[in-house]
């Protein structure tokens, strides 16, 4: 069976901009990937340099154009079901029922988010409400927004943030009750905590026109945040016996190596956090360059 220094899972920015360092370091690579990115229902992406307002579908496919001028690398598209150690330098990789062994595996598989529980809110994502202000606020600047937040500290954090970008703000908790400091807090800077639970968002085509509440209130708005809960998008750390922390977080050593010898997480997997196209290209080259000078250090073990 033919065997590639490193197995790729995830194509986003963090597992392609790892597969460029590594390829370039001579390393046999290949990248399973099931098109199922979380940034492809945003119309653009923004804050890199040369890239700014790239779509993701125009990002992937340009990244997958740098890749294929490499002989060294193999796109696999299918989700990855499994991944099962061989030996103590042996990984095989099982998608779409076919096995492929690797030496070292990368997991950049990304996460998913978890919205709460406001009517018909996914039709809206992506499109005129958001989950980070950082990519979607300037675009958004000065317009009647909206921030959809369930917890205290959801919505202290994003709440501040937000009028970085519009002072024309209100909060709705979705039906939580909500601390008085904090309900005072915001009113003291002009924002309006909406406490009823949303019954309906209004709107075309994706594009967000009036927030109606439970309690009968109407509030006119044209574009939205919300704070998700984000998960990973897959439990294959957990299924390779990957070390977790008390909090729920993937144990990685500064080197991005989980406590699983030769298994490493780059990006918004490994962090459980969203983060921008170029902080996740960052990360996932970061990582691929300890992957290469371990691949270099076993040599003169």
């Amino acid at each position: 069976m033919e065997k590639w220094d490193c197995g790729i899972v995830g194509g986003g920015a963090a597992g392609l901009s790892a597969a460029l360092q590594l390829v370039r370091a001579r390393k046999n690579v290949i990248i399973f990937d099931n098109d199922t990115n979380r940034n492809r229902v945003t119309q653009e992406s923004h804050g890199f340099l040369t890239r700014d307002g790239i779509t993701p579908a125009q990002f992937r496919e340009e990244a997958r154009r740098d890749l294929a001028k490499y002989p060294n690398v193999t796109f696999i598209s299918a989700e990855v079901n499994r991944i099962k150690q061989k030996d103590a330098a042996s990984f095989e990789i099982i998608a779409h029922n076919s096995p492929y062994l690797v030496e070292k595996v990368l997991l950049a598989t990304g996460i998913r988010e978890l919205f709460p529980s406001v009517p018909s809110i996914a039709a809206y994502y992506g499109k005129s409400i958001f989950s980070c202000p950082y990519c979607d606020g300037y675009e958004r600047r000065d317009e009647p927004m909206i921030l959809f937040a369930e917890t205290e500290p959801g919505i202290r954090h994003m709440g501040r943030l937000l009028l970085n970008w519009s002072g024309n703000l209100v909060i709705a908790t979705n039906g939580n009750e909500i601390d008085h400091d904090t309900v005072s807090l915001f009113e003291r800077h002009g924002v309006r905590i909406e406490q009823s639970k949303v019954a309906e968002l209004i709107g075309e085509n994706g594009m967000l026109q009036e927030v109606v509440f439970e309690n009968d209130n109407r509030i006119k708005r044209t574009s939205g945040f919300v704070v998700p809960q984000f998960i990973r998008k897959d439990s294959l750390a957990a299924d390779l016996g990957c070390a977790f922390d008390e909090e729920g977080q993937l144990i990685t050593e500064a080197s991005g190596q989980t406590s699983v010898p030769h298994i490493y997480a780059a990006g918004e997997y490994a962090n459980q956090a969203p983060s921008s196209l170029l902080l996740a290209a960052a990360d996932g080259a970061r990582v691929a360059v300890n992957m290469n000078i371990h691949f270099v250090e076993s040599r003169f073990s």
